[in-house]
């Protein structure tokens, strides 16, 4: 009878310990998909890159630790010197120059780029017309990327080379945008090799349908995660230089004095006046010479057409002439027919009279 107890006794135990391993495998798969599904989740509820309250930038930056008797404290002078040299800049300028040698100074900005491990991203230019009217000033709009660590030195160079009558600097920190989207990144890729490892142990179809179809969403998340961050790279890298160069006969002048009375103002100011006078008579003159074959050849054009009309008119006038004598003799005749008809009946007897 012991015997017996025992061996139900046994046979009870061992089933259910069957039952707890089977259902603490399916228990731990099912927690390992939860687990690998669940940094996805977080990735998108903190999708929001503009939200970065939460977000713990003084874990990202490099601090140094010193150890002075055996306690550790923390060298902030280093810290922060990381920090700043580990800041994302992105420079943008704009540069209004002008120039006496357009050519000569396209040439050497073209070189300088080039030189500097630069590039050109956009250029265009009006280099003047033989059917304009006027003088035409050569222009030319280029729009280049300076190595960061150079453009200080570029500018320098081309207010060397030109005169710069208008300049535009504006700095854009993305640090936080740049640390926040290298962390989600690293939150995709660990989900991505915790997902790996969950398809190598996976046993059924529609597990591997599911683990594959959360594995090609997490590539695409990483990949447009690194497309953005190597934009900012490269903007970081490449700082953005917008110059606008104009050819000019003299340079614009900032004189620097103090403020002028009215008389002289009024004095400045005429001679201003009489100044570009002369100028507009001067290029009035260089656009007279340069198109008098053009006037020449509309002055005959004019006096051709001046003969041809007087002649059409004139002999306009003598077919009018003529008409009005015509009918001046017309009515003549006229006159004198009806003058001869009435002295006729005064001579003809009517039949009643007796």
């Amino acid at each position: 009878m012991k015997k017996r107890l025992i061996a139900i006794t046994l046979s009870i135990v061992t089933s259910i310990a069957l039952c707890a391993c089977g259902s603490s495998s399916s228990s731990s798969y099912s927690k390992a998909t939860a687990d690998a599904a669940a940094p996805a989740s977080a990735y998108e509820e903190s999708a929001n890159y503009g939200d970065y309250d939460s977000y713990d930038y003084e874990a990202d930056t490099v601090t140094m630790y010193e150890t002075t008797e055996g306690e550790s404290s923390v060298n902030t002078t280093t810290t922060e010197n990381a920090t700043t040299s580990n800041r994302k800049l992105i420079r943008t300028v704009d540069l209004n120059v002008e120039t006496k040698e357009f050519d000569s100074l396209m040439n050497s900005l073209t070189s300088e780029i080039s030189a500097l491990g630069g590039y050109i991203e956009n250029m265009s230019g009006n280099y003047g017309s033989i059917y304009s009217s006027y003088r035409t000033n050569k222009s030319a709009n280029i729009i280049a990327r300076i190595p960061a660590n150079k453009l200080d030195g570029f500018i320098n160079t081309v207010g060397e080379k030109s005169n710069i009558t208008y300049r535009s600097e504006s700095v854009s920190d993305v640090t936080l945008e740049y640390v926040d989207m290298e962390s989600h990144k690293r939150m995709l890729q660990e989900e991505q090799d915790r997902l790996f490892s969950f398809l190598e142990e996976a046993d059924t179809v529609e597990e591997i349908i599911s683990l594959e179809d959360r594995l090609t969403s997490v590539k695409y998340q990483i990949d447009s995660m690194e497309s953005q961050i190597r934009t900012y790279d490269n903007k970081v890298d490449y700082s953005t230089v917008t110059i606008d160069v104009t050819e000019v006969v003299d340079y614009t002048e900032v004189v620097e004095h103090p403020e002028l009375t009215p008389a002289q103002r009024m004095a400045e100011g005429f001679m201003n006046s009489l100044t570009k006078i002369g100028i507009g008579f001067r290029e009035f003159g260089i656009w007279f010479v340069i198109h008098l074959p053009y006037i020449v050849l509309w002055a005959i054009v004019a006096a051709i057409g001046f003969v041809i009309v007087k002649f059409i008119l004139k002999k306009n006038d003598q077919r009018m002439e003529a008409l009005k004598a015509k009918r001046e003799e017309e009515a003549k005749k006229k006159a004198v027919a009806g003058e001869t008809k009435s002295e006729d009946s005064l001579y003809v007897k009517r039949p009643d009279n007796k």
